[in-house]
């Protein structure tokens, strides 16, 4: 039975994208190889794939679709090939396509237009029209079947040409007047503008129209790779009717052109394009480039506009540096700094944001949907194979500011879409009376003099507790309001005593800069009554900037005035600063009327604050003001720590001492922001409200969250306090000695639903001690503390993170140094310090640890337990550690499973694992941006400009699978807020390597996941990386997809070569510079599967130019029982030379041994296998000469026993040291040149076929087999094919044997597959027939033809097949996947 191939999966370059409205639903349509996929924007579900081109790429996609049809027709193209498909929902919302036959035009087709249906014509035809590279314009047209909308027979015919030219890009559009408009962009540099008035009416006649050059724009130093019409815009000073043009070149610049009027009135008789040698005419039109500017860092490769009509221009442009960036034209003001590359442009390009989405090189297109009012949805696709959408602006993206959060306590409405919380404003001056109505907040002791000339009016003292506390304004014209309390106890001078109390209310305005006291009224809410008097400050316009100093001391004064019926009275305050702070005021009342005649003089001073208290005997805290500068300025006071606590608030020390507790929420609305699917909608609000102010945090806080209940404080005087989120208060924890210098908490355990067993460690400076305490709380209430146990730590150990692991119950710390220690909880007690169970260095080298983890794992995962460690090397790892615990001792040991170097680097400052999905959430730094990143999936959730590492931050992920998150952050003395319903994009595909793929290995071994049985394939890639994925077998229900599970990012030069060892658990690769590693690969949780570079082979040159051009690998076995993990490995360089070197993988120290050395004629060598044909060993080279050689090599045992005794100059040394005891015995002359790819498909131990292919077109089966009479020289035999393709073939491999009707132990028949940079894919039988004399014994005859969507296939894998179904890998740029059938 012969085999087929059927084509099962492509993961190629996607080169096309559109939009398209199908009923309720938005499509997503991408060109990906041949092939056009649809699917649902909803659910990112692929609708439909559909072949469209026997061999043709997709290049783009045009849409057309009316709201009263459900139907969308498209218009497909790419090189000369064009075709028409109509796409319908059927019932059950599956996507139903139609499609016409393949048109190939006369030349390449550069871009297209639909035209509308006019009222003559049937609604059965769909016309179009397209340009040539040649600049000429078709007509298109398409006969459909009107029952059924099935696209029919497509013709065409030309309409006009425009400019003779060779063109590299062109947009055409139509208007309403049937007048089509061409931008096209030359490969000599040039914009031409052109038109031709359509005559659309369908007959047999054909089409007639005019065509008329309007401008020619010249400027661009390189190709023009892309060009774009713009709708009607505004721009300033320009008409309303203005064109613009934008264009991208291979210059790196943009352009933006006024190509108004567009009219046939400024058409031009002549023109000449191209580079000549003639001095042109200077052009009329050269002024029309409004604007320029030198965008991406490569070449850009098009553009698109985002502006609708009547608004100011924006595009969006995207290039071979994988980023999409977004621009607006701005006036160019003479005063203003100017970014654009020519300052003679009256405006000027302004950059707004860069999206960097894709990895590798070169987007290839972007589709923008304009039918939304207020966001433009995005769709790209790139070279990596990725499919991306998100918006501009990002609708899942809310900020907020708000205003001084001690001046107003009320929600602040969302305004715009970036908001800042600042607590002050250094750029804006604050008056004595913002100053003061600041500092009277809070609880003052007061003592109060009262002078009466009238007897009716007793004098005496008054003394007692006067509080202003703050709340939410009941006026809306006022910002802030205190509700001013006193409680105290009169004494006359006569000795009679009283108690007496009074309640006023003193606003703030800041429109007017102002402060009033008014009465309240006498129920329990003390309503506002009438106003007392307005306090007016005599220093009122001596206003001084914040950032200024106070001198020791200061005073303040200000005066009201109050007429009450008959009676005056006259209010004097007085504020006192010293050292920054208010420590005392007074106010004095003088009263006259005709029955009153008294002064009533009050002193207030700060008084010492009693707080709630675990800790016996804890001292009462003095409570002091924030500090100020100099007279009239409120010092800056700055956030000093942000701490987030539960999904939607948020705690912030700040500079003074003050705790602010900040809320999300939304006006009516009960939902989370980070969960509710209508959070979008809602109108969300940020708010601060003070919880206290504790003098010991002035200027230095610390702090920790301890759950989504808890927040864990510490003090420079070794304070340490409970913010308990149930009751919104703070209490004060036992104090330590010194100052904390860090704090680190998590939970342990719930022992019931309601219970939560917690626990923190704290750190104090120039202490070699932690202490450890725990704390158990009961419905969100702290119930109880337990005492600290102090944990000696080792040398030089600073603790820079933390785990409480309720596996084995340890306690794991990581320090600055890179080392972990562990100790075991089971073993705390009060009596004395603990000392650590076990001490790890150099966990991360030198750098900080900054995150462990524990690990959650599944039912397919390795047992055992696990953690996850990050740093500021910008790594993370997996280890898993053993626990034994023998005679009260215990032990720890941990081996490390997985280390890999995310692509956002370098500093990761934060870990956790999805509590829904369990995907593997990171976030650090990337120079001025915080990034956090999906290691699962491998893609950026959330990208935030805050201006790097060095300022105060927290981040909280929202753990619900929607890699949604909220972030906060200092800037410019500012605070800022930014939460993500979910990640920033979605990845539709995920695509994979973003440069050529060199090398592909597949594992041996099947291995299963969740998704279920297949196998570990390893890519190696220009991009020096290597990728990991999981593919499943030919019968599984995902057999249409990779999926990618690590990346491993060390190489410095690109991949030449990969290979799996026979049990699957290490992979050899090899590149350039003499790099060859060693990794092994495991199964670990989460992630899926761990690799660990365990050891590199030593360099044998000084030589940068010298390559590994090719290796083998075989396992050496001690006995027939057991395999160690001990290997032989032979490289082919550069150089000609052969090594032969000893791997141990269980060693300690150096794991490569040099066994044996040879050297090649001047040739290149290209390939080496091991070979054994019968009881002789071969290595098998192929060369650039087209020769294979045969190195004959002993038994390699022996010398892998006494490596140990060879020479230490075998290492490290040019190969001139070396005596060559590796010499070659035989040559075969098969190609003309170069041996591109070679198998080896072994018949029996005697003989093998090696299939050979060469980059002279050619292949060749060569019959190998021991020589009875000279053993040492094995005898071949060589069947050629001189054109077996039109170009180099570049991969080989044996499909299995034929099973034909008259086969026989005599003749056998074996198929294999062959893979060319012409893009085809062949098969050939191959027949051995050993009845006829040896030269014949070889015939081959062709079997399939088919197309590769890989272009550059560099090599060609067989998976071994899972459930007996086999699959063909094809590599290059993409891979690609065939099923092998036997019919």
């Amino acid at each position: 039975m012969p085999s087929t191939l059927q084509l099962n999966h492509v993961q190629a370059p996607v080169t096309a994208a559109a939009f398209a409205y199908l009923g309720s639903k938005v499509l997503l349509l991408v060109g990906e190889g041949c092939q056009l996929k649809i699917f649902d924007n909803d659910n990112c579900r692929v609708l439909h794939s559909v072949r469209v081109f026997h061999s043709q790429s997709v290049h783009g996609i045009q849409c057309r679709w009316e709201a009263d049809q459900e139907e969308v027709v498209c218009l497909v193209w790419g090189g000369r090939a064009a075709a028409i498909l109509h796409l319908r929902l059927n019932a059950s919302d599956f996507c139903t396509v139609s499609l016409s036959e393949e048109l190939l035009a006369n030349d390449w087709i550069a871009n297209t237009c639909f035209l509308k249906k006019g009222n003559n014509h049937q609604s059965s035809i769909t016309q179009a029209i397209f340009l040539t590279t040649h600049n000429v314009l078709y007509f298109l047209v398409s006969d459909s079947s009107p029952q059924f909308h099935v696209p029919g027979r497509l013709s065409c015919k030309m309409i006009a040409a425009g400019p003779t030219s060779v063109l590299y890009s062109a947009h055409v559009v139509v208007d309403a007047s049937g007048q089509a408009f061409i931008a096209a962009g030359t490969v000599f540099g040039e914009v031409l503008i052109w038109a031709s008035a359509l005559d659309s009416t369908h007959n047999d006649s054909g089409v007639s129209a005019s065509a008329s050059v309007l401008h020619t724009f010249r400027g661009h130093e390189g190709s023009v790779f892309g060009v774009t019409i713009a709708e009607t815009s505004s721009v300033v000073d320009y008409s309303p009717s203005t064109c613009l043009v934008a264009s991208c070149s291979d210059d790196r610049t943009i352009r933006i052109w006024d190509s108004s009027p567009l009219s046939s009135a400024s058409a031009k008789a002549h023109i000449q394009t191209g580079f000549s040698s003639q001095i042109m005419e200077p052009d009329i039109n050269s002024e029309k480039c409004i604007a320029s500017i030198i965008g991406h860092s490569s070449r850009i490769w098009g553009l698109k506009f985002l502006s609708k009509p009547a608004t100011a221009p924006r595009w969006l442009s995207f290039g071979e540096d994988s980023t999409c960036q977004t621009w607006q034209l701005v006036k160019n003001l003479p005063s203003a700094t100017s970014i654009s590359s020519d300052k003679q442009h009256p405006y000027k390009i302004q950059h707004d944001e860069t999206y960097a989405y894709h990895v590798g090189k070169d987007i290839w297109a972007v589709a923008v949907d304009l039918q939304n009012e207020n966001v433009f949805p995005i769709l790209t696709v790139g070279a990596d194979g990725r499919v991306v959408s998100y918006s501009i602006p990002n609708a899942d993206v809310h900020r907020w500011t708000a205003d001084v959060p001690i001046l107003r306590n009320s929600a602040i409405e969302r305004q715009s879409t970036l908001f800042e919380v600042s607590i002050n404003n250094p750029s804006r001056s604050v008056s004595p009376a913002e100053r003061a109505f600041w500092e009277i907040r809070g609880r003052w002791s007061l003592h109060r003099v009262l002078e009466s000339a009238i007897p009716a009016y007793p004098s005496g003292s008054f003394s007692g507790i006067a509080t202003l506390t703050q709340r939410e304004p009941t006026d809306k014209d006022y910002d802030a309001e205190y509700l001013y309390e006193e409680e105290g106890e009169m004494t006359t001078r006569q000795g009679l005593t009283m108690q007496g109390s009074r309640r006023y209310v003193y606003r703030y305005q800041r429109a007017t800069g102002s402060i009033t006291a008014w009465f309240v009224k006498t129920d329990t809410i003390a309503s506002v009554d009438y106003l007392f008097h307005k306090v007016s400050f005599c220093d009122s316009s001596n206003q001084i900037p914040e950032n200024e100093f106070l001198p020791t001391d200061d005073i303040s004064s200000a005066k009201g005035h109050h007429l009450c019926v008959n009676d005056n009275y006259d209010a004097e305050y007085k504020f006192q600063y010293r050292d920054m702070y208010l420590t005392q005021w007074n106010l004095k009342y003088t009263v006259k009327g005709p029955g009153k005649d008294y002064t009533a003089s009050t002193n207030y001073t700060r008084i010492a604050e009693v707080r709630s208290s675990l800790a016996k005997g804890t001292d009462a805290v003095e409570k002091t003001g924030p500090s100020y500068g100099k007279a009239g300025a409120v010092s800056t006071d700055i956030f000093k720590s942000y701490h987030w606590i539960g999904r939607s608030e948020v705690i912030a020390t700040t500079a003074h001492g003050c705790i602010y507790l900040g809320t999300l929420d939304g006006n009516n609305h009960t939902g989370n922001l980070l969960s509710d699917t209508t959070a979008a909608t809602q109108s969300w609000a940020f708010s601060w409200s003070l919880v206290d102010q504790i003098p010991e945090l002035y200027s230095y806080s610390i702090g920790v969250s301890s759950s989504s209940h808890a927040v864990i404080l510490g003090a420079a005087n070794g304070s340490l306090y409970y913010y308990k989120r149930s009751s919104r208060e703070i209490i004060t924890l036992p104090k330590l000695s010194g100052k904390i210098a860090g704090l680190f908490a998590g939970e342990l355990q719930k022992s019931e639903e309601s219970h939560q067993n917690s626990a923190a460690i704290a750190c104090c400076v120039n202490d070699i001690n932690a202490y450890y305490f725990s704390f158990v709380t009961v419905d969100a209430t702290l119930k109880d503390v337990s005492p600290f146990v102090k944990l000696t730590l080792p040398p030089e150990f600073i603790v820079t993170s933390a785990c409480f692991s309720p596996l084995e119950h340890l306690l794991v710390l990581g320090s600055r140094n890179g080392a972990v220690c562990f100790y075991d909880r089971h073993s705390f007690h009060l009596d004395g310090p603990i000392s650590a169970c076990c001490f790890i260095r150099q966990v991360h080298i030198d750098d900080a640890i900054t995150t462990i983890q524990t690990v959650p794992k599944n039912n397919f995962e390795t047992a055992g337990n696990f953690l996850l460690t990050a740093g500021r090397d910008g790594k993370f790892a997996l280890h898993r550690f053993h626990v034994c615990r023998e005679d009260s001792e215990t032990t720890v040991s941990l081996e490390c499973l997985h280390t890999a170097l995310p692509s956002f680097g370098p500093n990761i400052e934060g870990a956790c694992f999805d509590r829904v999905n369990r995907d593997l959430l990171l976030w650090g730094f990337r120079s001025t941006d915080f990034v956090v990143w999906n290691e699962t999936k491998r893609f950026e959730v959330m990208k935030v400009a805050c201006g790097g590492a060095h300022r105060s931050w927290a981040y909280s992920p929202s753990n619900d699978g929607q890699n949604g998150g909220l972030f906060i952050w200092t800037k410019a003395s500012t605070c800022n807020i930014q939460a993500q319903a979910q990640a920033s994009h979605r990845v539709l595909q995920a695509g994979g390597h973003g440069r050529e793929i060199k090398a592909m290995a597949i594992c041996p071994v099947t291995i299963e996941f969740d998704d279920g049985h297949g196998y570990l394939v390893a890519t190696g890639a220009e991009d020096t990386n290597i990728r990991i994925s999981f593919t499943t077998g030919v019968n599984a229900s995902s057999a249409h997809s990779m999926r990618c599970l690590g990346v491993i990012s060390k190489h410095n030069t690109g991949i030449q070569q990969l290979q799996w060892s026979s049990d699957g658990r290490f992979l050899f690769s090899a590149a350039g510079l003499e790099e060859f590693y060693v990794w092994r690969i495991q199964r670990v949780p989460c992630i899926g599967v761990g690799s660990l570079c365990i050891s590199q082979c030593p360099k044998v040159t000084d030589s940068s130019d010298l390559r590994i051009m090719g290796f083998d690998v075989e396992s050496i076995t001690a006995d027939t029982d057991k395999e160690h993990d001990r290997f032989t490995v032979v490289m082919a360089y550069s150089n000609s030379t052969i090594r032969i070197w000893s791997f141990d993988a269980t060693t300690s120290g150096q794991a490569f041994g040099l066994l044996s050395l040879g050297t090649y004629k001047s040739c290149c060598l290209t390939q080496v296998h091991f070979l054994r044909l019968g009881e002789k060993s071969y290595l098998l080279t192929a060369a650039t000469d087209g020769y294979i050689t045969f190195w004959p090599i002993a038994d390699l045992r022996a010398r892998w026993e006494s490596r140990n005794s060879l020479p230490k100059r075998s290492l490290g040394q040019d190969a001139e040291d070396f005596d060559s005891d590796l010499k070659w015995n035989c040559q075969h002359h098969i190609h003309q040149s170069s041996i591109k790819c070679l198998t080896i498909h072994r018949l029996s131990d005697s003989e093998v076929i090696v299939a050979t292919g060469g980059d002279d077109n050619a292949l060749a089966f060569t019959h190998i087999s021991m020589n009875v009479e000279l053993p040492d020289l094995p005898v071949c035999s060589t069947l050629l094919l001189t054109r077996a393709h039109a170009s180099t073939i570049t991969g080989i491999q044996c499909l299995g044997p034929e099973l034909d009707s008259d086969q026989s132990d005599e003749k056998i028949s074996w198929t294999f597959a062959t893979v060319s940079n012409d893009q085809r894919l062949k098969s050939w039988i191959l027949t051995i027939d050993s009845r006829k004399p040896r030269a014949e014994w070889l015939s081959v005859r062709k079997g399939a033809n088919l197309h590769s969507s890989i272009a550059d296939a560099s090599c060609m894998e067989i998976s071994p097949g899972v459930r007996g179904g086999k699959k063909i890998m094809v590599a290059g740029i993409g891979v690609e996947t065939w099923n092998i059938a036997n019919v």
